[in-house]
């Protein structure tokens, strides 16, 4: 069952430079850089009170780099928190809705994430995530 939502993704050109431009503005106090697989990424969670947004900055060619040569940059996907994200995905299979990852992937820190494809979310990317 979906809880909340957890985090906004954003791709950027420079997270250095997008954090600093959250700071600024609205008070974003920034985590570490993290590497994403195989190094096609750097990622940072930024935070202010319980509202986060996480940064992509792609570093070589995959998902994210043609996000940003297509886009531009800007809102990747929307995480929503689930208590539950097995259950989730086979209600969202039975219910028909195209799944890019019908077993959740399970990432380095303990979390479980999986993603429902922009077509079954009017072009929207939901991510959703089950905390380790």
């Amino acid at each position: 069952m979906l809880k909340k939502i957890d985090h906004i993704a954003i791709v950027v050109k420079d997270v250095d430079k997008a954090v600093k431009s959250y700071s600024e503005m609205f008070g974003f106090k920034a985590g570490e850089k993290r590497p994403g697989p195989g190094g096609e990424f750097i990622s940072m969670m930024m935070a202010i009170g319980d509202m986060r947004v996480e940064l992509f900055q792609p570093l070589k060619p995959g998902s994210h780099m043609r996000f940003l040569e297509e886009k531009g940059g800007g809102l990747h996907h929307i995480s929503f928190a689930t208590d539950d994200i097995i259950k989730d995905l086979k209600t969202l299979k039975t219910q028909g809705r195209k799944l890019q990852n019908e077993e959740p992937m399970s990432l380095p820190n303990g979390d479980k994430v999986a993603f429902v494809h922009p077509s079954a979310a009017e072009n929207v990317l939901i991510e959703l995530v089950q905390r380790g």
